[in-house]
């Protein structure tokens, strides 16, 4: 009776084990776990926005336009120019239009291009008298061989609400290499943040020049 036992306990084992195995070859190795990021943006005190010859009135930020792989949680990138990919256990906490709306919001916030603060996504943007509308061309690493790089490209448009007309239109792009160690993924969304505050700084800056209204100071004596 004894014996019985013992190798009616053998034979479960050996099943469990051989069962444990066929589940592990049917669902495959164990994910990773599932880790999420979002883009940090450096705070600076804010300026005068009369000084800097801003537009009188309302600027709404839209969420950016972001298409294709750039439309997913998935933080985006590329291998050698031609592979373009998503991890599948690395992503964006919240969607990466609404991350690059926010960060512009904060850029404006420290250089605005109108007297009334900047506000990402009012509920009634056609009450503002102008808006901020931007799309995602790149956004990802890089990867060339051993190097690891981030890459953002943006396009943005400066409109007057009132008739939806394109007072200004342009875009920027910045390629970095990612501080050692390449291979982190806090350092790439670092680095993709600092890359996002630059890009978006160089459009803001561009758009004032191109809509600047005189200060006082720069206005002509009366006559």
């Amino acid at each position: 009776m004894i014996r019985t036992t013992r190798s009616l306990v053998i034979a479960l084992i050996l099943l469990s084990s051989v069962g444990c195995g066929l589940l592990r070859g049917v669902l495959g190795p164990p994910r990773p776990a599932l880790e999420r990021y979002r883009l940090a943006m450096p705070v600076t005190a804010p300026e005068d926005p009369v000084r800097r010859g801003a537009l009188p009135g309302s600027l709404s930020v839209s969420p950016y336009v972001t298409r294709g792989i750039y439309d997913t949680r998935g933080i985006a990138f590329r291998v050698d120019d031609v592979r373009l990919d998503s991890y599948s256990s690395r992503e964006w906490a919240i969607p990466l239009r609404d991350m690059l709306g926010e960060a512009t919001e904060s850029v404006l916030r420290v250089s605005p291009l109108t007297t009334e603060a900047a506000t990402f996504d009012p509920r009634s943007p056609r009450s503002f008298e102008y808006q901020w509308r931007g799309t995602v061309i790149e956004f990802e690493e890089v990867n060339r061989g051993r190097q690891v790089l981030a890459a953002v490209h943006l396009e943005a448009e400066l409109v007057r609400t009132a008739n939806d007309s394109v007072l200004w239109t342009g875009a920027g792009r910045i390629e970095r290499a990612v501080p050692s160690p390449t291979d982190s993924m806090p350092r790439i969304v670092e680095t993709l943040s600092s890359l996002t505050a630059e890009v978006i700084s160089q459009l803001v800056e561009r758009a004032r020049s191109a809509v600047m209204v005189p200060t006082a100071a720069a206005a002509p004596p009366p006559a």
